[in-house]
């Protein structure tokens, strides 16, 4: 069963994946897409989205070792595929040249009042404060994962075959309060109309939505050489029915 479901991948490929990022040593969840799990360990962030996340492989969208991993191995749809970052493709390898020792007096300029443990950012670089004896402290520059292996429970949900489809996920990843029934998708030839509701106007964030879109069409679809967006918008009911009626 599980050979039947399983699909080689290539570099461009669109995927949608639910899931988990853990710490090998503590399994600590690190993040999520599945409800059930965040839920589960009282996970939060800014943001969450409880829905299959778009991957296109090779192009950024996830962690690149573990996208490397899916393209050689290939993935088993609807279950869980495990991949273990080693530390120097994840976070990096702790250095120990990175811990530096710095006078209170500079992080007071800063306005920090020092406690261990704290995170900082200080030259332009984020930190975290190992100890503060008197008027030194030591502060780590290492990110706070560095020299820890990271492991992706990775649950391939589908492939993406048809262009109309892929278009439809970028719209939506993009666009992120528009419903997919809002939106329709039209291709004749070389031509891409992408027609929108007048709601879609509501997001504050529309106009630069829609230059990173029209980047990541350009450059998963370059077929596409003409592309047009349209934001439709009904007349009152009242006033169709003056005009049919006048």
């Amino acid at each position: 069963m599980e050979e039947k479901n399983k699909v080689l991948l290539k570099e461009g490929d669109f995927l949608l994946i639910d899931y988990e990022i853990r710490l090998k040593d503590t399994n600590e969840l690190l993040d999520t897409n599945i409800e059930d799990v965040a839920k589960k360990e009282k996970y939060a962030k800014e943001e969450m989205r409880f829905e299959p996340l778009l991957v296109i492989l090779g192009k950024g969208y996830f962690q690149k070792y573990v996208e490397e991993e899916m393209i050689k191995n290939g993935v088993i749809l609807g279950i869980k595929n495990t991949i273990e970052v080693p530390p120097q493709f994840a976070f990096g390898i702790r250095e120990p040249q990175k811990i530096k020792v710095i006078n209170a007096k500079e992080l007071s300029k800063e306005g920090i009042l020092p406690r261990a443990g704290q995170r900082i950012k200080i030259r332009d670089q984020e930190a975290t404060i190992i100890t503060v004896s008197g008027g030194r402290v030591v502060v780590d520059f290492n990110h706070p994962l560095a020299g820890k292996t990271i492991v992706y429970h990775i649950i391939p949900k589908r492939k993406i075959e048809s262009l109309e489809e892929k278009i439809l996920h970028l719209v939506i990843r993009r666009v992120k309060t528009i419903e997919k029934e809002k939106v329709n998708i039209n291709i004749e030839e070389n031509s891409l109309t992408i027609k929108f509701k007048e709601d879609v106007l509501d997001y504050s964030e529309l106009a630069p939505a829609l230059k990173i879109l029209i980047t990541e069409i350009e450059e998963t679809t370059p077929n596409i050489t003409n592309l047009k967006f349209i934001i439709e918008k009904e007349k009152p009911k009242e006033i169709q029915e003056r005009k049919l009626t006048g």
